[in-house]
């Protein structure tokens, strides 16, 4: 054990390298089950636990000089309530990283609902669920600008900064009180949501408008049959409509996805 230690650079007791490692892992297991970007659903559990326990290798020494006293020294109640208390920043970290992939996962079932491809689903793999098509696009999308922009390393310099910020020997400050920080994490959610639909937008109001033209062409000719001949067009012109402003989504993604990593750090802070 002391030959491991020595590896690592640390030569702390066995007892207390157990103690500080199993919060730390507490922590990043929700981060790493959670965020798609790291594997998700798609990754085999045994990986997953493969790669939290990395995290918690690399960060040990960063985790361990942040702490104010020694572990063994603690009460062992005061000890499992540090063991939630890890559990949930982790799972707040984890819940912030993936809420916009979820919105525009949401905003793009709502676009193939509104040109009538709702029944057309597919599998996401890193979410574990059914999507539609354009919905699953979005998402994927989405993880594919955000390796692009190197957000990755953002994120996880983010993680090992929560250490320092709440050491996993003390429980969150959180300056300003609980309310404020469910009140930040419930505005970004609501702020993210109306985000992904104004994206998708163009490919809302393309379809909208072809009900209203065919709704007028029915009223005019009604023998048409107007309402199965819109059933052909709309999946095309909504499709059409997303694909022409796909330039100015992929820019806005981008954005989003910086000021998503903004976020994180700054609902960090509140807890510091």
């Amino acid at each position: 054990m002391d030959a491991i230690t020595d590896l690592f650079g640390k030569r702390d007791d066995f007892s207390q390298m157990l103690l500080i490692g199993s919060l730390i892992i507490m922590r990043v297991v929700p981060i790493v089950f959670m965020t798609p970007f790291l594997g998700g659903k798609l990754v085999p559990p045994e990986t997953r636990m493969a790669i939290a326990f990395g995290l918690t290798i690399l960060v040990y020494s960063y985790a361990s000089v942040a702490m104010k006293s020694p572990l063994d020294l603690l009460n062992p109640i005061v000890y499992i309530a540090l063991l939630f208390k890890e559990l949930f920043v982790g799972f707040a970290i984890g819940f912030v990283a993936v809420e916009l992939y979820y919105a525009m996962e949401i905003a793009g079932r709502a676009l193939d609902i509104f040109r009538g491809s709702n029944m057309t689903e597919v599998q996401v793999p890193e979410l574990g669920f059914r999507a539609s098509p354009l919905g699953d696009f979005a998402f994927h999308l989405l993880i594919v600008i955000f390796f692009g922009l190197g957000g990755h390393y953002v994120f996880l310099e983010a993680v090992f900064e929560s250490f320092r910020l709440v050491p996993i020997d003390r429980f969150p400050a959180m300056s300003g009180g609980f309310s404020v920080f469910t009140d930040e994490i419930l505005r970004y959610t609501a702020s993210l949501l109306g985000i992904a639909f104004a994206l998708v937008f163009p490919g809302l109001f393309a379809t909208f408008m072809t009900d209203v033209v065919f709704g007028m062409l029915n009223r005019v000719a009604p023998q048409l049959n107007a309402y199965f001949m819109a059933m052909a067009v709309k999946p095309l012109i909504g499709v059409l409509f997303f694909v022409f402003s796909l330039q100015l989504v992929l820019v806005q993604l981008g954005i989003r996805l910086e000021e998503n990593l903004l976020f994180l750090k700054r609902l960090l802070a509140l807890m510091q």
